[in-house]
């Protein structure tokens, strides 16, 4: 800037003030500031400045600029502009040895770091109907805008079955174990439990609490898995946020307690799983294709795509009367449904 106020000074009479400082680009304030002093009067004051705010610094080292200008106002009985106290504190680097240390990652932590992709279980693979969760938490605004609850819930990644979930006003241990042991009752009611179940997440500080390792690893006999590049490596989830948070924003808007979200949530939950219709499952309901799945004993499905073609074949085949020979039928869903069918278990199309 110095030198661009001498260049302004040695040709304004040739040019012009006006055409000097727009082709430099120095402002009017800078030139008649520079004219008067104005520019070593500061660079003095804020150096007595620094002072004041080491000192405030020195009593509250984790103060930042907004909680030193009150501060330095009350000591010195002035007001105290911020624009110049972060000047200041940027001219000489005062804000670099202040910084908090990054936190120390827990045992746990450190053991999924290291273990890198390994960690995470769900790496192509393709699994059965309640082998593998995905969960996560979200938050869901309500009271219009004024107040948020948290809602964990775990999806089954073959069947986008909402097995578990679990609101509350805090995301805590307390609602993942709450969220759990909903999974583990609804599972019961199938005839299914936990053990070797995955559940898949990321590396939250709740999923990689103690509590939560406890009682997924030694009491459910469980497996966890936990993804490396957050909600990239966790889609499935998140994609239900997606569709659960766009469809019921204005209903939970309205809700004015906690109580109320919990009944609309569980309300949309039950809708979501018995009457919604999911476009991966072939415009089937969740809990429905659930239950063709588990009723027709499929228990190591090696090709979730095939086996919605021909759920889905089977529900669009026409009615064969007495006197009319199946075989005869040439629509496109009979014969793919004929084919998958001999694909899976070579048994005839009942």
């Amino acid at each position: 800037m110095t030198a661009k106020v001498t260049l302004v000074a040695a040709h304004r009479d040739e040019y012009g003030l006006n055409a000097c400082l727009r082709a430099l680009g120095v402002s009017k304030s800078v030139w008649y500031g520079r004219q008067r002093g104005i520019w070593q009067n500061r660079t003095a004051a804020d150096l007595r400045m620094k002072g004041k705010i080491l000192s405030v610094i020195e009593a509250h080292p984790g103060y930042g600029y907004r909680r030193i200008c009150p501060e330095l106002s009350e000591r010195l009985g002035i007001p105290v502009n911020h624009k110049r106290v972060r000047r200041v504190l940027r001219s000489y680097e005062l804000g670099l040895p202040r910084c908090l240390p990054a936190s120390t990652p827990s045992r746990v932590q450190r053991v999924i770091a290291e273990a890198g992709s390994s960690a995470d279980l769900t790496k192509g693979r393709r699994f059965s109907p309640m082998e593998a969760f995905s969960t996560d938490f979200t938050e869901l605004v309500y009271a219009g805008g004024e107040r948020k609850a948290c809602l964990m819930a775990l999806v089954d990644i073959a069947s986008r079955w909402a097995g578990g979930w679990a609101v509350a006003s805090r995301r805590n241990r307390e609602t993942a174990l709450t969220a759990l042991g909903h999974l583990r009752r609804r599972m019961e009611q199938h005839d299914q439990s936990l053990t070797g179940v995955v559940i898949h997440h990321d590396r939250d500080s709740v999923y990689t609490s103690h509590d939560w390792l406890r009682q997924v690893l030694s009491v459910d006999g469980g497996r966890l898995s936990y993804a490396q590049r957050g909600a990239r490596d966790n889609s499935w989830i998140e994609s239900f946020w997606g569709r659960f948070k766009t469809e019921n924003a204005s209903v939970l808007w309205e809700a004015e307690t906690l109580d109320e979200v919990v009944a609309i949530v569980d309300s949309q939950m039950v809708y979501y799983n018995r009457k919604r219709r999911h476009s991966a499952l072939h415009y089937q309901p969740p809990e429905g294709f659930l239950g063709r799945l588990l009723s027709e004993g499929i228990s190591s499905v090696t090709d979730l795509e095939t086996i919605s073609i021909r759920v889905f074949a089977l529900e669009s085949m026409p009615y064969a009367g007495p006197d009319e020979d199946a075989g005869e039928l040439h629509e496109t869903g009979v014969v793919l449904g004929l084919h998958v069918t001999a694909y899976l278990n070579g048994s005839e199309l009942r």
